[in-house]
């Protein structure tokens, strides 16, 4: 294993009328903080969409903290959306059965 795969970090780019997070690596409960004040800074952006496509790893902590950024844009009336990740990363999400709760996008 190699540096790269250990390494958790998140990139964002503003997009057309909206910012883009993507996590790389594995969220976890040691690295969730980190994409959770990413996502808190970003909040307000009138789109905010995290993307998964680069998550190898998720586990139920970062689900939740996925679940409670839905919840907290829904009551604040933002749009927030979730671009899949791989199957592996999908997975929790179904078996967890929140998959109807998280407005997923395409990329």
């Amino acid at each position: 294993m190699d540096a790269d795969d250990v390494v958790f970090s998140v990139t964002v780019a503003e997009e057309p009328g909206g910012v883009r997070v993507t996590p790389h690596g594995e969220l976890d409960m040691a690295t969730q903080p980190e994409l959770r004040s990413v996502l808190e800074q970003h909040a307000d952006a009138d789109v905010l969409t995290l993307d998964l496509t680069r998550l190898r790893f998720l586990d139920t902590s970062g689900l939740r903290l996925i679940l409670e950024t839905v919840e907290s844009a829904r009551r604040a009336g933002r749009d927030f959306g979730v671009v899949p990740g791989e199957p592996a990363v999908q997975r929790l999400f179904e078996v967890a059965g929140v998959t109807e709760l998280v407005p997923f996008r395409e990329r």
